[in-house]
């Protein structure tokens, strides 16, 4: 007798622990199930911003701004840097601004009376886009305020 009460127990217990091992095996399937797949971040435009890739206003693409653009830092020295990317025709250049909350700016190329172009905004005096002595410089009100890096290749 004392060996069917033995018996009858643990096939008591094997059935309770296999039960508790399926009420795990569910859990971690809810929990794959609310994991974020990598790479499923596309914004408005299907740019994976995981990736690197950003909207450009004047590409009309999703670009990673490092293969694209031309990297300016402030000569203030402070931590703030900007990308300049160009239309394919060059008539307009964008700027994508290092800080967080600052708008991308789109200047239009016009023709110097010295010859030459820049970039700007007519009857403006936002920043203003020139390619002077082989580097980009963005200026505001006649002062320089971002100058092309000098690992940054020209383009």
């Amino acid at each position: 007798m004392s060996v069917k009460r033995t018996f009858l127990f643990l096939a008591c217990a094997g059935v309770l622990f296999a039960g508790c091992g399926n009420a795990g095996g569910k859990k971690e399937d809810t929990a794959a199930e609310k994991t974020a797949i990598v790479g499923d971040d596309r914004d408005g435009h299907g740019c994976i911003a995981s990736a690197g890739y950003t909207w450009s206003e004047v590409q009309k693409d999703c670009i990673r701004l490092w293969e694209k653009g031309v990297r300016m830092d402030a000569v203030d020295d402070a931590e703030r840097s900007l990308f300049l990317v160009f239309s394919p025709d060059s008539a307009q250049v964008e700027l994508f601004f290092s800080e967080e909350g600052v708008p991308n700016e789109i200047l239009d190329r016009r023709g110097l009376p010295s010859g030459g172009y820049a970039w700007n905004v007519e009857d403006d005096d936002t920043k203003n886009v020139r390619f002077e002595n082989g580097k980009w410089t963005v200026c505001q009100r006649g002062k320089l305020i971002y100058r092309q890096t000098d690992d940054t290749p020209d383009k």
